[in-house]
Order: structure tokens, then C-alpha cells, then sequence
């Protein structure tokens, strides 16, 4: 079923038949977004004539009621219509929607509909014979937002229509897709129920939504929300009342009795610093510190080994739920062990893949929800992030996804002859009704001079006019002392030209409001901004620096930057760019055999790397090519920590050793 499709509704004799038409008609029109719903989402209204009807929800088009018990029953259906209008009304005054889309009597007319099913009743017709004037099209959407739960901030987003790029992005009214919805609405068979998506799909903020779901659902439950990092908890410990006091949840958070947020691991000291450290004090485990010879699959085996020997009728679940975040951070024991002492249910979120060069396995492609629509970037600005991060448009290509996966990640693939590929995506909603043609979402230029930076800032400030110092991040990719320096002299150069304080994002670790965000690329995980400007020396061809680009790249929702010294290889990577731009898809030579089983050997011996120490990284290669002398070692690495080679790019410090060996040896 396509994912912009969602039904809420309980099939019966009544209803299939229809409820069959439209899952057919979502199936021949994938971009069509549709809801079937008979009562709001996320609210406890019930209506003794649901049975009988459906609630047609779709971006520009009326709210269409529609009776399926006949002419002879109209008279409970009208009932049935006023008193869903009476509780719309009642959740626009809930989440201070009203003051704004005003009263019923105002928008009812212009913005619903009553039809009576009739056998002949074509879909398309009927939403046709609906469609919304463009006048009432952003009006129609919040009250559709209220309808599924996709709450918006009505005081920032406003009800008038944008008149700015900017704004229209930066305002655009954010509705669950049928993915999304399903996952917080939808009852899962399964007890552990999990969701992959990329980057930007919203796995978080789902998440949010669906302890919300289960907090208010039994006012005696207990649940854990957990993940791996301390900072994003921390995180979520901040997020989660500002999100419920949105959300206006009325009752209050219990924190560390109903609910706990917090690391995997935690503190021997305190029960509740960690889901590993409550469970060992709440099943009597004996605690294992950290230190280099434990691990996540450590702990957590431990953990479930001693539980399990816990006969069956002493057994007691910790908790009713568990939330976990960062899915691909943990183990397969540990969701093992959360099943095991959840009663109810565990909810798992993360990455699609963890970063470009993960080729998923099969068990992992074998999740309840995929997420493959990214909200926050431009399509075309994803597609050519991907691309240069698996070097598409070159010879050697870094990786290559076989068709499922592709498929999985949200692309369409078409073959041609000569191995020829053509990758492409689905528009978003966030973009799909802008005239962004003449408006590049990707933008490459052979310098990184402070001026050429300062211009670029001059040129957004003059396009888009209610830009503000917060909609621009400006990240240096490079992994060099000599960035500082750079950084210092942009910071000024901004001050004094553009009259706009800077945030230096690795001395604070979060943006401020009012001032431009510079950083390294260790800082800008989970944040997004309008206009992204990276900065680099040159394109290099290690794993990390093309995973690094392909993150940074897409941290924009409205513009990305590519500001280059050196410009070697770059004009393969503008002609590609100019293809997405002209025909949206990455044209692109399929690796041969041979060639794929290649790069599966590369990116074998690259993990491999990855869990060696640079020192016995280092050694790998002097024992390869024959030195064994540990002066000739130590003048080496001496040498080798004076450039500026990134550590563990393989090729350029092999080529450096053997141009050297010689001197050293002599």
C-alpha cells in the first residue's frame, strides 16, 4: 500500500466494498494523500452511526462525510455530522486552533461535505466534485492536521498563505503520511513493533507522539524511554514536557515512578540513570561497570541470562512499555531483553541505514514501519547527496545497493541500455506545490574564500528577505587545526559586513536564536537548517569523508552549498548535479559483477579498519610493505602527524610511506 495512504476504519459488510475502492484507487495514485477515518484521531469520541459512514480526508479537499446507511437513516447520519463538527470544534479550542480558522459556522460550509454512497459513486469524481478553491486549501489542511493528530504550531505556521520561498517552507502545515499515521494509530499483532526510515523522516518525533498515545492510555503504566547517547537523553528529558504541554496532556508527567527517560547503560549508584541499572536493581543482577573489556552485548547477555533463570511464577515485568531510539546503536540481545521485561509492548526506532556505506541485512529490512519520504530536504539536494557520497557519478563507485534496497530507501530505479541507471523520488509535500525550477536546491562553486562566504550570506539575505541569522549554518568539513584560524577570520568577516553575531556550534553544542551557526561536523547531528554552506579543501575519497559530506550536505531544507578549494573531480560532480536538476534523477553506470563484488571486499576491509587503533592501523601497513626498523617507524609516523592526510585514509598514506621509506632508511 502506497504511504500516503491511511485507513482507520473497522471494515464491516457495510463499508468493505467502498473501503476496497479507495485502498484500489491509493494504489493507482501514489502521490494522492488519503485518510479514512470515522471519528478524530488520537481522541476518545465515539458515534453510534460510524458503522455506518466514513470520513473522507484529503490536502485540498473538502472534509467529505459519507453515508453508507442509505437515505432512509439520513437523519442520523445529519446527527452524526453536527456532532463531529461539534467535537472538531471542540479540539480546534483544545490546541487554540480557534482563534485563528474561527468557528464552524464560519468553515463548515466552505470546507465540508455530506454525500450518500451510491454503487456507481466513482473515487476520482467524488474527489473532484470536492476539490478546494486555493483559498481555503491552507484552511482545509489545519483542520485535517487536528483530525489525524499532526499537531501544528498555529502561532508560528498562521493561517495566510506565505508569500516567501522561505516562509512557504518554513510555514508549510506538516501532516502525518500513512506511514507515520499507522504507527502511532495502528494496533501491531507483534510485541516488539518497529520503524527504520532515513534521516529526516521523523522517527523521533513519532516516537514522542506514540508515549503520548501509551501515557495517557492507562493511567497505571510504566514505561521507559531509552537510547544510547546521554546527550539525546538529556535531550529528551527537556523535549518530552515542552512536547506534552503542547500537546496539552493533562496529566502530569510522574517521572521516574510511571516514567523514566534515560541512557542504556547508567550508574551503579542510581537505579533510575539507566534501563540496564534499573533492571539490575529491580531483578537483583550483579552490576558490571564499564570499562574496555565490557560492552553493550555484555551486559546485556548477562542481564537476560540471569532473568531467564527466574522461575515462571516469581517473574514480574519491570515495565508495561519500552520506547527505544537509535535502533542501530544496540545490539540484537537487547531487544531480546526489553521483550522479556516489557509486558506489553516495545517500540523500536532508528536509521534505514546507519550511514551510506551499511548494506542492510535482511532481518533488519524485516520491520513493522519503513520511513523512505525525508521531509526535511529537497529531493534534489538528497539525491545528489547520496550520490556523491557513493561516488554514482564516478568510474570506481564506493557503493552500490542492490534493487530492493534502493527500492526500500525511497527510489525508483529504471534500467537502460549499456548498464546505464536512472534513480529517482517521489516529490514531498513540503516542496511539491513551490516553483523551484529557476530555484537550485544545490549549489557547488570553486572557492572557499572568506568574500566568496560573505557573498553567498549577501545573495540569501537579498533573495530571501525574512531570512534570519538562525536559518544559516555554515559547517567546515575538513579535520585540520588550520580551520580554526579560518573560522575566526568568517566569524569577524560576518560581524563587520553582515552585522550578525556568530555561534561557534563545538564551543556551544547547540544553535542560538539570532546568530549564524558555524561548526565542525561533530555538532550538527539531529539539527536541520534552512540554508547549509560546507566547506572543504577538496573532495576526498575516504569512506568517512564521503559519509561526512553526504550527512552535512543534507542537514538543509531549503538550500545546500558545496564551497571547494581544490577543484579535481569536481566537473563530474556538477554535470551530475545539472542532470537531477534538468530531469530529477540521478543518472548513474550500474558496477558490473565483478566490480560489486569489489567494492563488497573495500567496504569488508574498511569495517574491518574501523576497530583498529591508528597505531595498529599503521603497523598493518609497515608489515606489508616490509619495514620492520622502529626508527624508520617512529620518523614515519613523526611525518605523518605533521600532514594533513586524515587518519586512516588508506590509499594517501600508503603513498606517502613509500615516497618516504626511502629518505628514512638511508
Amino acid at each position: 500500500m502506497t504511504s500516503l495512504f491511511y485507513n482507520h476504519v473497522k471494515e464491516n459488510d457495510l463499508n468493505k466494498e467502498i473501503i476496497s475502492r479507495f485502498e484500489t484507487f491509493a494504489k493507482e495514485n501514489p502521490n494522492q494523500q488519503l485518510y479514512l477515518i470515522t471519528s478524530p484521531l488520537g481522541e476518545k469520541y465515539d458515534y453510534d452511526y460510524a458503522k455506518n459512514s466514513i470520513v473522507i480526508l484529503s490536502p485540498k479537499h473538502k472534509i467529505i462525510f459519507l453515508n453508507l446507511g442509505g437515505e432512509e437513516l439520513q437523519e442520523d447520519f445529519n446527527e452524526y455530522y453536527n456532532d463531529f463538527i461539534e467535537d472538531l470544534n471542540s479540539i480546534s479550542d483544545k490546541f487554540e486552533y480557534k482563534d485563528h480558522i474561527g468557528r464552524p459556522r464560519e468553515w463548515k460550509k466552505n470546507l465540508t461535505a455530506r454525500e450518500n454512497f451510491i454503487s456507481t459513486m466513482s473515487i476520482q469524481e467524488l474527489l473532484e466534485k470536492h476539490k478546494l478553491d486555493e483559498h481555503y486549501q491552507r484552511l482545509g489542511e489545519l483542520l485535517i492536521s487536528l483530525l489525524i493528530g499532526s499537531i501544528n504550531d498555529i502561532e508560528k505556521i498562521g493561517i495566510e498563505s506565505p508569500d516567501t520561498l522561505l516562509d512557504k517552507v518554513k510555514k508549510n502545515i506538516i501532516l502525518f503520511d500513512g506511514d507515520q499515521t499507522r504507527f502511532i494509530y495502528k494496533e501491531f499483532p507483534n510485541k516488539t513493533v518497529s520503524i527504520q526510515g532515513l534521516s529526516g523522516t521523523g522517527k523521533t518525533e513519532l516516537l514522542l507522539h506514540k508515549l503520548k498515545e501509551l501515557y495517557l492510555s492507562d493511567n497505571n503504566s510504566k514505561i521507559f524511554f531509552t537510547c544510547h547517547n546521554i546527550a539525546l537523553s538529556n535531550s529528551l528529558q527537556e523535549r518530552i514536557p515542552h512536547f506534552f504541554n503542547f500537546m496539552k496532556v493533562e496529566k502530569q508527567i510522574e517521572w521516574d515512578s510511571r516514567l523514566w527517560v534515560n541512557r542504556a547503560w547508567g550508574s551503579a549508584r542510581d537505579k533510575n540513570s539507566g534501563i540496564y541499572s534499573y533492571l539490575c536493581h529491580f531483578y537483583n543482577i550483579p552490576f558490571l561497570r564499564w570499562s574496555a573489556f565490557t560492552s553493550y552485548s555484555t551486559i546485556f547477555t548477562q542481564a537476560l541470562e540471569h532473568i531467564n533463570k527466574i522461575p515462571e511464577d516469581e517473574f514480574e515485568y519491570a515495565f508495561d512499555y519500552i520506547l527505544i531510539d537509535e535502533r542501530q546503536d544496540f545490539p540484537d540481545v537487547f531487544f531480546a531483553l526489553c521483550e522479556k521485561v516489557a509486558k506489553r509492548k516495545v517500540y523500536i526506532a532508528g536509521d534505514i541505514f546507519q550511514d551510506i556505506f551499511e548494506t542492510a541485512e535482511k532481518s533488519e529490512l524485516n520491520v513493522d514501519i519503513i520511513l523512505n519520504r525525508c521531509y526535511r530536504t529537497d529531493p534534489r539536494t538528497l539525491m545528489f547527496a547520496h550520490a556523491i557520497g557513493m561516488g554514482l557519478f564516478e568510474k570506481k563507485k564506493l557503493n552500490w545497493f542492490e534493487d530492493s534496497y534502493w527500492e526500500t530507501i525511497g527510489y525508483k530505479m529504471e534500467r537502460f541500455e549499456k548498464r546505464e541507471v536512472h534513480l529517482s523520488r517521489e516529490p514531498i509535500r513540503r516542496f511539491e506545490d513551490l516553483d523551484v525550477d529557476d530555484f537550485p536546491s544545490m549549489i557547488i562553486q570553486k572557492t572557499t574564500k572568506v568574500n566568496s562566504v560573505i557573498e553567498i550570506i549577501k545573495k540569501i539575505k537579498s533573495t530571501h528577505i525574512t531570512v534570519e541569522p538562525h536559518d544559516i549554518a555554515i559547517i567546515i568539513l575538513d579535520d585540520k587545526k588550520s580551520i580554526y584560524d579560518y573560522i575566526d577570520a568568517l566569524a569577524n568577516a560576518i560581524n563587520k559586513q553582515i552585522g550578525w553575531s556568530v555561534n561557534r556550534g563545538y564551543e556551544s553544542k547547540n544553535p542560538q536564536k539570532d546568530s549564524l551557526y558555524i561548526t565542525n561536523p561533530n555538532n550538527v547531528k539531529g539539527l536541520e537548517f534552512p540554508f547549509v554552506i560546507c566547506i572543504t579543501g577538496n573532495i576526498q575519497d575516504t569512506y568517512k569523508y564521503r559519509n561526512i559530506l553526504y550527512t552535512m550536505l543534507t542537514r538543509s531544507f531549503i538550500q545546500s552549498y558545496l564551497l571547494v578549494t581544490d577543484d579535481k573531480g569536481l566537473a563530474i560532480q556538477e554535470q551530475g548535479l545539472a542532470v537531477i536538476n534538468k530531469e530529477r534523477c540521478i543518472k548513474t553506470i550500474e558496477p558490473t559483477e565483478k566490480e560489486k563484488e569489489s567494492i563488497v571486499k573495500r567496504l569488508i576491509m574498511m569495517k574491518k579498519t574501523e576497530t583498529l587503533s591508528y597505531k595498529d592501523f599503521l603497523n598493518n601497513i609497515f608489515n606489508e610493505l616490509k619495514i620492520t626498523d622502529n626508527v624508520v617507524k617512529s620518523s614515519i609516523e613523526d611525518a605523518l602527524s605533521k600532514t594533513e592526510i586524515d587518519k586512516f585514509d588508506r590509499d594517501r598514506t600508503v603513498k606517502l610511506i613509500k615516497s618516504v621509506k626511502g629518505f628514512y632508511t638511508k
